[in-house]
């Protein structure tokens, strides 16, 4: 169901243990979306230097950010049956992941989380912003919040 690249460009070590949550977590999430066809995610860790140098380039913000998701399509979720009808490669590439290890570390201490559960809470974030979920606008985040409250 699910095909993930790993690529740690970070000093942390990723354990095996790790990367199996965090696809389970994203295997949830497909499920979840109810997405029937195999698909593929490249997943990134960086450093905090790497993810604020990537947030500038990319979202004009030079601030350290947890994670970053750059999707394939636009508006998937609403689009799936033609995308994937107009696709007939398998597996269907759904975009690209990079998740900065300092900053989840960070954030997992604040939440009181492990940093396994902080990681698979961003991958589930990550995957919904893959499939044309966003939070810009209270409506929206308000459905993002509860869709990741469900998977979690």
């Amino acid at each position: 169901m699910l095909v993930v690249a790993y690529d740690n460009r970070s000093e942390f070590e990723i354990t095996d243990t790790i990367l199996e949550e965090l696809e389970d977590a994203m295997v949830r999430t497909l499920l979840h979306q109810e997405i029937a066809v195999e698909c593929e995610v490249s997943f990134s860790f960086v450093n905090a230097a790497e993810i604020k140098d990537l947030n500038r380039t990319y979202r004009d913000k030079d601030t350290v950010t947890d994670v970053l998701s750059f999707p394939m399509y636009e508006d998937f979720i609403l689009n799936r049956e033609t995308i994937i009808k107009d696709n007939p490669f398998l597996p269907l590439l759904l975009g690209d992941i990079v998740i900065c290890i300092e900053q989840a570390e960070t954030q997992a201490r604040e939440y009181g989380n492990t940093l396994t559960r902080e990681l698979s809470y961003l991958s589930v974030h990550s995957i919904l912003h893959l499939l044309g979920y966003d939070h810009m606008e209270d409506d929206k985040k308000s459905v993002m919040r509860q869709i990741e409250k469900e998977i979690m």
